[in-house]
């Protein structure tokens, strides 16, 4: 069905999409999710297969039917999910993906990776989603690496496979500074992505916010995001998390401020301002008629009161 068909009834009026990325990377993330879900504004998170936390986050997930849980895609600084001597092009000697973006892009294009490893890494990360009793809502990835043109199609042949009705589209506004070019980038070639995806089955956002805020969006951040929102369908990424003894020590180099985060989504301001705005909070199940039947999100009934 076209992604407008999907959408009619979304133009008119602001529907905000809260998605909390890294779901079962670590406890103190996961919980942070839940809590952002419970008591905020989030409506929707993607799980990482091999996260450490994935057990953890299955059960959280079960237990919390309104949030929407998609997959998020991982091909970078995780252990995989198959066994590495099946996928040896994708990983180092540690037996770990590659470090970053930068590692996997050139991999691809000096052709060191070979695209059927990363197929089936993928499918092997939503098959252990499936096999743990998910329904993914869509597919998004670790540093958006689904964007890029190879991995796209075969995120979009898997996704088809096991009928995951959406995927994420990172279409923020780029922004001309030397410090958010590889995030600029990644914006505009979303927007080749959107073309391409046009007439297919998945839904998708109109487009983006807190692209550039990510593992900085405090409440006066989430508030001007609120406030400059447009019609249509806004995906809004956020990373929320809780610290201590099960949190993220081992992500310090990511330089994210979880709890700020978690404090911004949880505000009683944040609130109010969804509601003096005339903000619709949805997810993916509200971009898919199909998904109609699925739990619906905590707030399809109009905006947090």
């Amino acid at each position: 069905m076209p992604l407008s068909a999907c959408r009619d009834r979304l133009l008119t009026r602001a529907a905000l999409l809260v998605n909390a990325d890294d779901f079962g990377l670590t406890e103190g993330i996961t919980d942070g999710i839940i809590e952002a879900h419970q008591h905020g504004i989030v409506t929707s998170t993607s799980i990482i297969a091999s996260g450490a936390a994935f057990e953890h986050a299955v059960r959280q997930a079960h237990d919390n039917q309104s949030l929407g849980i998609g997959v998020h895609l991982t091909l970078v600084e995780e252990l995989p999910v198959s066994d590495p001597k099946e996928i040896p092009t994708l990983v180092g000697r540690n037996g770990k993906l590659p470090r970053n973006y930068t590692e996997l892009l050139s991999g691809l294009i000096l052709g060191r990776i070979r695209r059927e490893h990363i197929e089936q890494e993928l499918r092997a990360q939503v098959m252990k989603c499936l096999n743990a009793g998910l329904t993914p809502t869509h597919l998004d990835s670790h540093q958006h690496v689904h964007t890029l043109p190879s991995i796209l199609r075969i995120a979009i042949r898997i996704g088809e496979e096991f009928e995951i009705p959406g995927m994420r589209l990172p279409r923020d506004s780029p922004r001309h500074d030397i410090a958010s070019l590889q995030k600029s980038v990644l914006c505009m070639m979303a927007r080749w992505d959107a073309r391409y995806l046009h007439n297919s089955r998945f839904a998708t956002c109109d487009r983006m916010a807190g692209l550039f805020e990510s593992g900085a969006l405090g409440e006066a951040q989430l508030l001007g995001i609120l406030q400059r929102l447009p019609g249509g369908s806004t995906e809004l990424i956020c990373h929320p998390g809780r610290a201590g003894r099960r949190a993220n020590t081992s992500y310090a180099h990511w330089r994210y401020d979880w709890e700020t985060e978690l404090n911004a989504l949880t505000s009683h301001r944040v609130r109010e301002a969804l509601s003096s705005e005339n903000i619709q909070l949805i997810s993916y199940r509200d971009l898919q008629p199909s998904m109609k039947n699925l739990p619906s999100p905590i707030s399809s009934a109009g905006p947090v009161r």
